[in-house]
């Protein structure tokens, strides 16, 4: 009888670590990694992994805006109510299962699980969130990846229309002295090959956009909280063609690690280390990572498509605090004009002979005259 006992015991043991390490297996490689943040943003340790679909909100609140959606997880906290970053930055790698055993050696100062409840980060949400809330100000929103054979950009500021667009044109751009390519190690990867362009472009295109922004310091001195989202999917292309196990995989991911660390520093520079890092790694079983984007700020967009959209009667986008602050307004100015008329008119109409402390003076002059 006691051996029986034991047996289930050992058994129902097994089927727990079992689970486990199915768990495990499952969330490992899917984190977000913070590789710099301000003093006056704290790091708690989580349990529970952050579902893809908070990450928006995580990042809403990190910046001081409040965010629509309720959100319990608290690795990410702001510890001052008079400061905030001025701008935060996330890229998103999708990688691979087989890349589970080796997550991305990058320098951090927190890393938290995520599970993938959403195939997608709704970055649109997030940058509507911020245009809403700053709707009479130009904040600087930008969101860049890869769609198909393009490379994608979404930013209302026109000074990113002259990146690099397709394959063609980056794969020229890696050849100039200040590249990606001249300044990382590729290893054995190689730009002949689609898939090794894809990812070295990716990373071209991260650098370009610093490389912008850093030329053009007014467009930092809004202040407003900026926005910047990439997202790199040329990893999860290399070990589909290569394997996990390739020397190709394992030069990719020492390449975006080494990239990784430089973008932060340069990053630190443009904001004077008053800006969030966050770097977001993701392994879809099915298909590939979705990324939702504003369509209608393409900058690829050909100039014909904005003549025809300028002829469509469509009334403004107002704010959803608009018919608050309209109504405030417009019964602080009825009131006011009330309490003036009503006190010119007591004042017209006041009785001179009164006596009151402002005509007693006056009586009495009269009667001496």
């Amino acid at each position: 009888m006691v051996t029986v006992k034991m047996a289930n015991n050992e058994r129902k043991l097994f089927s727990f670590n079992l689970c486990l390490l199915i768990f495990i297996g499952a969330c490992y490689g899917q984190e977000l990694v913070v590789t710099h943040a301000p003093s006056y943003v704290s790091f708690q340790e989580q349990k529970e992994a952050l579902p893809t679909s908070d990450v928006p909100s995580v990042i809403t609140n990190t910046l001081g805006v409040q965010s629509d959606k309720d959100v319990s997880w608290t690795g990410l906290t702001q510890n001052s109510l008079f400061k905030r970053p001025k701008a935060n930055v996330l890229v998103s790698i999708v990688g691979h299962r087989d890349l589970n055993t080796k997550p991305l050696a990058i320098k951090n100062l927190a890393r938290f699980p995520v599970k993938m409840d959403d195939p997608m980060v709704d970055i649109a949400s997030l940058m509507n969130t911020l245009q809403g809330t700053f709707f009479d100000q130009s904040p600087l929103l930008l969101d860049a990846g890869m769609d198909n054979n393009f490379f994608d950009v979404h930013s209302d500021f026109d000074v990113f229309r002259k990146l690099p667009d397709t394959m063609r044109k980056m794969s020229d751009r890696l050849l100039d002295s200040d590249s990606v390519l001249q300044r990382h190690s590729s290893g054995s990867l190689n730009t002949s090959r689609p898939s090794d362009l894809k990812l070295m472009g990716e990373l071209q295109l991260i650098q370009d956009v610093i490389n912008t922004v850093g030329d053009r310091p007014e467009m930092l001195k809004g202040k407003t909280p900026d926005l910047f989202s990439f997202t790199v999917t040329g990893l999860n292309d290399i070990v589909n063609k290569h394997g996990g196990k390739s020397l190709q995989a394992q030069d990719a991911q020492t390449l975006i690690s080494d990239f990784i660390t430089k973008m932060t520093e340069d990053f630190k520079k443009l904001y004077k280390d008053n800006v969030v890092v966050e770097v977001l790694t993701v392994n879809p079983e099915q298909g590939s990572y979705v990324r939702k984007v504003r369509k209608t700020r393409s900058l690829m967009a050909a100039e014909e498509d904005k003549d025809e959209g300028e002829d469509i009667n469509l009334s403004k986008d107002y704010d959803e605090n608009y018919p608050a602050i309209f109504n405030i307004i417009l019964w602080m100015m009825i009131v006011m004009f009330v309490v003036l008329f009503a006190v010119s008119y007591g004042m017209w109409n006041m009785d001179p002979g009164r006596d009151s402390i402002i005509y007693r003076m006056t009586t009495t002059r009269l009667k001496k005259d």
